[in-house]
């Protein structure tokens, strides 16, 4: 079988925790897409960055399944779809079919936040791949699901709670039956915002029309798309703050956001223990795509 991981585009350094989560991601998801059925690297779009991956359960014939699409972390500049494989097995045997999804990144050193806008146009392109070819896969278009780790966590917020872009992708309203962010950050306005001062961030957004495009937090008016908010104990401070202020946000607009924190977890291994099919997190995304999202219970931490 011929893996794709091979040829994967080299990224320079992050740091060293980032980096060595990164490595660890990508062989976990390595052995996923060996022992998990799977179709890698299909284009949901014409540019080489709009690639995605399915995998499905063991049993070809099962139809009307749940989806659930997954955007990779790396700060808006790195990453790949590759390092989210690892959560394929025990989500493909909810039974479910699992996307991971590669979008454009913003260049090392840019203003980041710039770079988003186009991020989440490849995100909403993917939905509507999802929403239009899922079915011969057995899944249901009308069962989708979506989240993100870190930065994939923006963007799958954006794309979940955009509902006036939908209209434009061919996706109805409703298209997102719920939404599953791990360790993100939604609000651009500002780290004093949250008791930090701004020179804790890595570029400051000062254009209010772009604060406000790359800002979850600031589209809740309307939304009904349920959300699960995720963040660990030893994550980003920016996380763990912004986390709470959005679930609360969303819940005085009208919807249901839950929260979990993941004690002793940092930033990356809050993703990284996904792949084992008791992770709350993992329990719970099964619950909610195999129920109503709008009344699925929370599961109990074990």
């Amino acid at each position: 079988m011929d893996i794709p991981f091979q040829n994967l585009q080299k990224q320079p350094p992050i740091n060293l925790n980032a980096d060595a989560y990164g490595l660890a991601a990508l062989e976990l998801s390595r052995l996923a897409a060996l022992t998990t059925r799977c179709e890698l690297d299909v284009g949901y779009g014409k540019d080489s960055w709009q690639r995605l991956d399915v995998y499905l359960p063991s049993d070809a014939t099962l139809k009307g399944l749940p989806v659930f699409l997954y955007f990779h972390g790396g700060g808006h500049t790195h990453g790949y779809k590759e390092w989210m494989g690892l959560n394929a097995p025990p989500i493909t045997a909810f039974p479910a079919i699992f996307i991971s999804v590669d979008y454009h990144l913003a260049p090392v050193g840019s203003e980041t936040m710039e770079f988003v806008p186009g991020q989440v146009d490849d995100g909403l392109t993917a939905l509507a791949w999802a929403y239009k070819n899922v079915a011969r896969y057995g899944g249901d278009p009308n069962r989708l699901h979506i989240g993100g780790h870190s930065a994939g966590a923006r963007v799958s917020a954006l794309v979940a709670i955009r509902h006036d872009l939908h209209a434009k992708y061919g996706l109805p309203k409703d298209a997102v039956k719920s939404c599953f962010p791990v360790s993100g950050s939604y609000d651009s306005r500002g780290f004093q915002v949250y008791g930090e001062t701004p020179t804790a961030a890595k570029s400051v957004v000062t254009d209010p029309k772009l604060i406000k495009e790359v800002s979850p937090i600031l589209h809740v008016s309307g939304n009904r798309v349920p959300f699960v908010l995720s963040w660990a104990e030893a994550d980003n401070t920016m996380a763990k703050a912004v986390g709470p202020a959005f679930a609360l946000a969303l819940r005085q607009a009208g919807a249901r956001a839950e929260t979990l924190m993941f004690p002793t977890f940092d930033h990356f291994w809050i993703h990284i223990d996904q792949q084992r099919e008791t992770n709350l997190w993992t329990r719970t995304l099964r619950t909610w795509m195999t129920g109503d999202p709008k009344t699925a219970p929370m599961p109990k931490a074990e």
